[in-house]
C-alpha cells in the first residue's frame, strides 16, 4: 500500500494538507515500509491560493492513504475524487510512529479507518 505523510519538518505528520511544505511517499506492507520520494512544495501565500492544491494531489497518485494534522474541505474533495484517504489519527506525532501503527495494524486486527483503506487498496489492485 502506498502512503503519503504531509508534513513541515520531516520527522512528524504536522502540516495542514494545502500547506505540506513536504509530502514523504513510502510503500508499506504487514513486513514494514520503506521510503519511496520526497515531494517539496514552495513556501508562498497560502491563504485563499486554491492552485496550490494542484501539485500536492499530483504528488498522491497512486497513494490509498495520507496521514495530515488538518486538511480543508477542498482538499478533502480533491483526494477523495483520487480515491485517497485522509488520516488525523497521528497528528503531531513521529512519522514513524504512524508508519509502524499503519504495519501493525496491518499484521493483526485492523481499526476501522484501515479497513475501509485495506478493502479499496484490494478492490482497485484485484479489479483494476
Amino acid at each position: 500500500m502506498k502512503v503519503a505523510i504531509a508534513t513541515q519538518d520531516l520527522t512528524r505528520v504536522d502540516a495542514h494538507f494545502g500547506w505540506a511544505r513536504h509530502l514523504m511517499l513510502y510503500e508499506i506492507d504487514e513486513e514494514g515500509y520503506r521510503f519511496l520520494d520526497l515531494a517539496s512544495f514552495p513556501a508562498g501565500k497560502q491563504d485563499g491560493d486554491h492552485s496550490k492544491l494542484a501539485c500536492r494531489l499530483a504528488a498522491m497518485e497512486g497513494c490509498q492513504l495520507v496521514f495530515v494534522a488538518e486538511i480543508g474541505t477542498d482538499g478533502e474533495f480533491g483526494l477523495a475524487r483520487l480515491r485517497v484517504t485522509p488520516i488525523r489519527k497521528f497528528a503531531g506525532q513521529p512519522v514513524a510512529l504512524a508508519l509502524e501503527s499503519l504495519r501493525d495494524g496491518m499484521r493483526g486486527q485492523l481499526p476501522p479507518w484501515l479497513r475501509q483503506a485495506e478493502q479499496k487498496y484490494r478492490r482497485e489492485n484485484i479489479d483494476g
